[in-house]
């Protein structure tokens, strides 16, 4: 008995520390935004280091020192919650794909410092920036799969048609989200005065975005509705949250555009696209392709 509730405890633990992952990536994201509007990119100047010669700002950097600062601390606490989940993943002898799972989640936090020094020593290039959410919203997608797995979430067997409409809605988030780093790219809110900005016209690719947003919708809706008609229960519940938090999401940006990128406006739209990663992935992981029975004689 006392070897089984040992076995129990640590499964809860391994479920436990990949819950505590996916929610400081998805801080992370908005942590990322609130450093780029407050003009803190910079922050720190340099990388590893915050200033020549010290891994901590000094007192004379202000603000902006201490929000880029924090902004970095984030990275060792996710580098202590991957390592845990993989500590975790490893006592309870898990399957081969959480152990998978919680490797690759644990190798792209290492990986997401690299792009943020990269970022920081280019000047807040626009480009290397997007990388940095881009790479954010993949560990999202990776550990929601790894939740799932380890918390036994249901999922239900689709067929060829559902299971392509998922991965398109996949696909889709991820371009709409990458349009949005150009948008972003694009604007005002360098993260710096002085980081220069991609030279496209802020109207074109913003419209571009709306039109990816839209698609994404309507490709939402297709696999809500196909949801129901196959009565896959955990596909409908995926599909049905992940279209509220688009039609959040696009209220919001719509709200962003025409207040003149109001800055609360702006962090809830970043808090919606870490929930629309996670309700994404949520939906990817709720179904798996249909297999025939193997009619094999014995």
């Amino acid at each position: 008995m006392g070897l089984l509730n040992s076995v129990s405890a640590t499964r809860r633990a391994l479920s436990g520390w990949a819950m505590a992952t996916l929610v400081v990536n998805m801080v992370l994201i908005v942590s990322g935004a609130v450093v780029r509007l407050t003009g803190s990119g910079l922050g720190c100047p340099t990388w590893p280091h915050c200033t020549a010669g010290s891994f901590v700002p000094h007192q004379s950097m202000g603000a902006h020192g201490v929000i880029e600062f924090g902004n970095r601390l984030l990275t060792f606490v996710l580098l202590i919650t991957s390592a845990m989940t993989v500590v975790a993943a490893t006592r309870t002898r898990a399957a081969g794909n959480v152990r998978s799972l919680s490797w690759v989640a644990l190798v792209g936090i290492p990986l997401q410092a690299v792009v943020g020094g990269l970022s920081v020593l280019s000047g807040l290039n626009p480009f290397v920036v997007a990388l940095h959410l881009l790479l954010s919203v993949a560990i999202i997608l990776v550990v929601v799969k790894l939740v799932w797995v380890v918390s036994h979430h249901d999922t239900v067997e689709v067929d060829g048609l559902a299971m392509a409409l998922v991965r398109a809605v996949v696909a889709a988030t991820v371009v709409v989200m990458w349009l949005g780093t150009i948008v972003t790219g694009s604007g005002p809110n360098a993260g710096d005065a002085g980081a220069r900005r991609t030279g496209f016209d802020l109207e074109t690719v913003a419209r571009l975005h709306g039109i990816s947003v839209w698609v994404l919708v309507i490709l939402t809706v297709a696999c809500l509705l196909l949801g129901i008609a196959h009565r896959a229960a955990p596909m409908r519940r995926w599909a049905l949250i992940l279209l509220i938090v688009e039609i959040c999401q696009g209220a919001i940006g719509y709200a962003q555009y025409f207040a003149h990128l109001n800055t609360w406006l702006v962090i809830w739209h970043m808090v919606g696209v870490s929930a629309c990663a996670m309700a994404a992935g949520a939906l990817w992981s709720s179904v798996r392709p249909f297999q025939a029975p193997d009619l094999t004689p014995r």
